[in-house]
């Protein structure tokens, strides 16, 4: 069963969000002007750190996802 939140928290969690999709469309226009070469770049590093962090990151989610259930 979820959580109840108050009011403020939810506002507050509605701003955070807010805030984060601006911040996302902005680097989406600015991810879109960059040459192939530099995407392939980044791709690679994103690929590389998520392989190193693996089992780091499926604990974190193991634990994030149980959160919802309790």
């Amino acid at each position: 069963m979820a959580k109840e939140i108050s009011k403020e928290e939810q506002e507050k969690v509605d701003k955070m969000i807010n805030n984060l999709m601006k911040k996302a469309k902005a680097a989406s226009k600015k991810y879109m002007e960059l040459d192939q070469e530099t995407v392939d770049r980044i791709t690679k590093k994103m690929a590389m750190a998520a392989l190193e962090n693996h089992m780091r990151l499926a604990k974190m989610a193991v634990e994030e996802t149980r959160a919802w259930y309790l």
